[in-house]
């Protein structure tokens, strides 16, 4: 399996800082009525996550992109997540991924010849830690940026890691989910040309209460 850096897995994935960036968004998110507490030990219990990138392009004079995806859930997962009054921090997390990245090309707005790229890569035991900051009953705040992250449709980490970052949550009984979500663009130059690129990315992480 392809191996990645050991920065975690998260929900909110902090790309690079961009300079036309879309808001954060959060994707069905759930009542804001949280009584349990985060703080606690919680065992990792598994990540499902969508990532789109895409690339707009000028080919000849005709308007082209070329968007690819992947969604898969975690295996293998392991590690534990301690969470104080004001840091969580990450003890032994790792997981595999297995996910079919799909790409279209498309030229005037016409889909060309569909590929598909197998991405397999694993994220061995690692730890760290993040401040973070509660927002009402529901929402998280990431001032520094958050260490949790998502591999990109290359198997690699997006740079960007600083970045402030947020998510919502949801305690039931003993479990425990954090759900993201992130719409970002940037105009890049080479030479006479320009570029947009697109990240998009949404995840739901579960923890169990220990």
């Amino acid at each position: 399996m392809r191996t990645i850096p050991a920065f975690l897995f998260m929900l909110l994935s902090a790309f690079s800082l961009l300079s036309c960036q879309k808001e954060l968004s959060f994707e069905n998110p759930s009542p804001g009525n949280n009584p349990a507490s985060l703080l606690g030990v919680w065992k990792f219990n598994g990540l499902s996550v969508a990532v789109e990138s895409g690339t707009t392009f000028d080919y000849g004079g005709v308007p082209g992109r070329i968007v690819a995806t992947y969604a898969t859930t975690t295996q293998n997962n392991k590690g534990i997540l301690t969470v104080t009054a004001d840091k969580m921090e990450t003890t032994d997390v790792g997981y595999t991924i297995s996910a079919t990245v799909k790409i279209i090309t498309y030229l005037g707005g016409i889909p060309l010849d569909p590929q598909e790229e197998q991405l397999d890569f694993d994220l061995p035991s690692s730890s760290a830690s993040s401040d973070y900051q509660q927002v009402g009953n529901d929402s998280l705040y990431f001032p520094n940026g958050s260490i949790f992250d998502i591999p990109d449709t290359n198997g690699q980490q997006p740079p960007g890691a600083s970045d402030p970052a947020g998510a919502r949550f949801t305690i039931t009984g003993d479990t425990l989910v954090i759900q993201s979500a992130v719409n970002r663009s940037t105009i890049t130059r080479q030479g006479n040309d320009e570029y947009e690129v697109t990240q998009k990315v949404n995840g739901t992480a579960t923890f169990l209460r220990q």
